[in-house]
């Protein structure tokens, strides 16, 4: 029988004064079993220092095409990529050259 994932919430009373953002954030992240609790935190915490009302998580761990977090532009232009961890060094440089910016986290 295969393991599900679990589910987690957020509640986030976002204000970050440098860019004018104040949003509160309601979050459901689910946690794949073979993730850990630092990743999990990590992926959270990167997704609200980079918060916009576009921003997304991919679908899950096992999706090695997305990155783990990403925005795109309305025009479908990909303008941000967040990959948490230690990414492969061909999976930046897919992801550098499908985005105008990528942070590491």
């Amino acid at each position: 029988m295969a393991l599900t994932s679990t589910m987690y919430r957020f509640e986030v009373d976002l204000s970050d004064v440098d860019r004018g953002v104040y949003a509160q954030v309601s979050m459901r992240v689910p946690m794949h079993p073979s993730e850990t609790g630092p990743y999990l935190i990590t992926r959270v915490l990167a997704f609200l220092l980079n918060y916009d009302e576009r921003l997304v998580f991919s679908k899950g761990v096992c999706d090695t095409e997305e990155s783990t977090i990403y925005l795109d532009d309305y025009d479908g232009t990909r303008r941000l990529a967040i990959e948490i961890g230690q990414p492969s060094t061909d999976r930046l440089h897919k992801t550098s050259k499908a985005a105008e910016v990528v942070k590491i986290y």
